[in-house]
């Protein structure tokens, strides 16, 4: 009897932690969009935790049907990418970002899995991370794997590291791509294999752009066969 009033006291106490919790960042949802990813870690490096928010409309409209191969219904609602720095004094928006992070499905493209699955949103090193993945159920053996790292410069997210990995589920064969934004060097190790222990050729490249690029006002795909975007991250 003892320990079931001991269960209930720590429930008691420990139900308006959460709903405090839950509230405060429900001030970022708006009606008819749910949360989907919270992070939290220093990305200010002030010794406060500082949050970053993935939310996702719910709009009936965006929910097709599938005719072809993957799951019967597909999700094309957009996603919201929101940064909230933390303080003694609560929570204040840094940035905000639509039409960025991609959305669960993709139409005509019902083998392709949620790109934010196998990592997404992070916090790691007081840095800001997305992690991105092309992974599909049929029509392609091929995996690519990117990794966006942005550190807080001022009041912006500048981007200072991509990682890219390219794979074969059929093969084992892989190559990586890093490149350094802040010393303009890209790192290329190729010959890898998931199936056997290789060991990699590794070259290095100099950038061809010296531009330098933050979250606000990057796009995540970047055609590096483009004249167009000859100035752009990828390059």
């Amino acid at each position: 009897m003892l320990r079931n009033n001991f269960f209930l006291l720590l429930v008691f106490f420990a139900t308006p932690t959460f709903a405090q919790s839950d509230e405060t960042f429900s001030n970022w949802v708006p009606n008819n969009w749910k949360l989907s990813d919270l992070e939290k870690g220093d990305l200010n490096r002030d010794g406060i935790d500082d949050v970053v928010l993935v939310i996702e409309e719910r709009n009936p409209d965006n929910f097709k049907a599938n005719n072809g191969s993957g799951p019967s219904i597909l999700n094309l609602n957009p996603r919201r990418l929101i940064v909230l720095l933390g303080s003694q004094n609560g929570f204040k928006e840094l940035i905000r970002r639509d039409a960025l992070l991609p959305s669960e499905h993709v139409e005509d493209m019902g083998c392709l899995a949620d790109p934010l699955a196998n990592g997404g949103v992070a916090i790691e090193r007081g840095n800001l991370t997305i992690n991105l993945q092309d992974w599909r159920s049929c029509g392609s053996y091929g995996v690519v794997d990117e990794k966006f790292t942005f550190r807080l410069h001022g009041t912006r997210f500048q981007l200072i590291g991509y990682d890219r990995s390219e794979s074969s589920r059929s093969t084992g064969e892989r190559s990586e791509y890093s490149t350094n934004y802040l010393t303009g060097k890209i790192k290329i190790s190729t010959g890898l294999n998931d199936f056997s222990n290789v060991k990699a050729k590794v070259t290095w490249k100099k950038r061809q752009s010296t531009g330098t690029f933050f979250l606000d006002d990057i796009t995540l795909q970047c055609d590096s066969a483009d004249p167009a975007q000859k100035n752009n991250w990828c390059q």
